[in-house]
């Protein structure tokens, strides 16, 4: 069970850095010299998931994208938290019943 939380939190941990380097790059849509970001992810060894920033170069359609990459992001954290819900939801009851 400790698994599930972990790998939901780490989730959850990247869905936030993704919400973050959406808004980095909308907010320096602007500024000549900003660098656009981009947020990298992998499996993590022990299950989850693993996430690194770097920088990309410039896209014409990039603010669309970045947009729409910060909705999905929400819907990932929201999905994560649901996890870990249903997961203290089932402690819970597993712990009634041997009670």
């Amino acid at each position: 069970m400790d698994n599930v939380m972990g790998i939901a939190l780490s989730g959850m941990r990247a869905a936030q850095q993704g919400v973050q380097v959406a808004a980095h790059n909308v907010a320096n849509l602007a500024t000549p010299d900003a660098q656009r970001l981009q947020l990298q992810r992998g499996a993590a060894e022990q299950g989850g998931v693993q996430a690194s920033v770097t920088s990309t170069g410039a896209d014409a359609g990039a603010p669309l994208g970045d947009l729409l990459a910060a909705k999905a992001e929400v819907v990932a954290f929201a999905a994560n938290a649901t996890v870990i819900r249903r997961q203290d939801q089932m402690l819970g009851s597993l712990l009634d019943r041997e009670v």
